[in-house]
């Protein structure tokens, strides 16, 4: 993939808004290209991938440990964004329902950015926080009505 198109790619996706131009081509560059054919595990429950995706073209569904399962189907969304600052397991399984086409952002090269460009780190540290966030006020405001 030429590196200008792999810049366009992050520059539509949300999570990739915290960087300026030059840093999206930084990590354009070092970015891979992955297509998946329908029924292709991109990752399973419990694999420690290598950094983020972007989802390009195609859908995937998400299938958590309790089976619960969610389609992603917007071009620009980032998925398993926070592989791209923690090595630690997913939690869920990930599969191409279509064709699929994904870039992944490497967490060493993004680990690499936010050394060289603090407010870089600063900008993502709010970003999970506020994904973080979201995600945990509502099982906040259940925890009191649960009786122990």
């Amino acid at each position: 993939m030429h590196l200008e198109d792999a810049a366009r790619v992050l520059d539509a996706a949300d999570f990739f808004s915290i960087c300026n131009m030059e840093q999206k081509r930084m990590l354009a560059f070092a970015s891979e290209r992955r297509v998946l054919r329908p029924g292709e595990v991109l990752f399973r429950k419990g694999d420690v991938v290598p950094g983020a995706f972007v989802l390009m073209s195609g859908s995937l569904t998400s299938i958590d440990k309790e089976g619960a399962s969610n389609e992603i189907s917007v071009p620009g969304t980032v998925v398993a964004e926070l592989a791209l600052v923690t090595s630690h397991p997913r939690r869920a399984t990930l599969t191409a329902q279509s064709e699929a086409e994904l870039l992944m952002v490497p967490r060493d090269t993004f680990m690499k950015l936010m050394q060289q460009f603090p407010d870089v780190a600063e900008l993502a540290l709010r970003r999970v926080h506020s994904d973080l966030k979201s995600f945990v006020d509502p099982i906040t405001q259940v925890r009191g009505k649960i009786k122990k």
